[in-house]
């Protein structure tokens, strides 16, 4: 079932460099198999997300979270997202 959110939410989770890179700066994960759609059209491409407007309505259809270290799988990207969610208080997120 497709996870709905807004342009804001998805920009701020993809540009959240604490979620995506250790503390080296270096890549922990990548995106495959995305998935999206983008007030009703579908988008494949992650480097589209930084052009979202903040009230396009987003569908995230499909797409998976893979690590770098092991090359193994480490979520969905809709779960990865809600994850990520869930540590956002107004906006700002919080170190757990």
């Amino acid at each position: 079932m497709p996870m709905q959110t807004n342009g804001l939410a998805l920009k701020s989770f993809y540009a959240d460099s604490r979620i995506w890179a250790g503390k080296d700066g270096k890549p922990l994960y990548w995106i495959d198999d995305l998935s999206l759609a983008v007030n009703g059209l579908e988008i494949l491409e992650d480097s589209f997300i930084p052009t979202l407007r903040d009230n396009d309505i987003v569908q995230i259809l499909n797409g998976v979270i893979y690590s770098y270290e092991d090359l193994g799988q480490v979520s969905t990207f809709a779960d990865y997202f809600k994850r990520w969610q869930f540590r956002c208080i107004d906006g700002q997120r919080q170190i757990v």
